[in-house]
């Protein structure tokens, strides 16, 4: 008991980060802000994909990118402060974050619906892939981080599967099975 104290009295100003956590805060930092570029990139694309969706039977999908936009800026917080509670700042510069992000902006012109919703259903599906990648990475140096991107990789998942669906959808009404961003 009295080790525990006296490693938990040891460096107070690292906050939550004591010496039994093993991640190598450096490089999850480095990690945690390429998922926060990927996040709040992400995030800007959601919202500019729901506001040039504007005809009246597509309010259900605005609605959805709305939500994505929302719930991945709200994600991007929460990676933002488990990047403070490691002791360092998230980046959110504007001139860093394309270069960072795995998700790349793609802009379409009104309309193309088929495009917007395979555009997101590929960010989110980068995102997935990003996530499962940081949790085994992580392990078991650091079980806070692993939780959160454990919870940000379900959350992922299910967005990843909403647009799956509307996929379906959008393809459906449009006859174009299969399409692809760029075809």
């Amino acid at each position: 008991m009295r080790e525990v104290r006296d490693r938990a009295l040891f460096d107070l100003d690292d906050g939550p980060v004591t010496p039994s956590n093993r991640v190598d805060l450096t490089a999850a930092t480095r990690l945690l802000n390429v998922l926060l570029a990927s996040l709040v990139v992400s995030s800007l694309q959601y919202e500019q994909h729901a506001l040039v969706v504007r005809a009246p039977a597509l309010r259900p999908l605005a609605e959805l990118l709305f939500a994505g936009a929302d719930r991945d800026r709200g994600d991007a917080r929460l990676v933002a402060t488990r990047i403070r509670q490691l002791g360092c700042v998230g980046d959110y510069d504007p001139r860093h974050l394309s270069a960072r992000s795995r998700v790349a902006f793609r802009a379409f012109p009104d309309g193309d619906v088929v495009g917007i919703v395979t555009q997101n259903l590929v960010g989110a599906r980068i995102l997935v892939q990003t996530l499962q990648e940081a949790v085994r990475w992580i392990g078991d140096d650091d079980p806070t981080t692993r939780r959160l991107l454990e919870r940000l990789l379900e959350a992922k998942e299910t967005q990843a599967d909403e647009l799956s669906a509307q996929s379906a959808q959008q393809q459906a009404v449009t006859g174009r099975p299969g399409a692809r961003p760029g075809t």
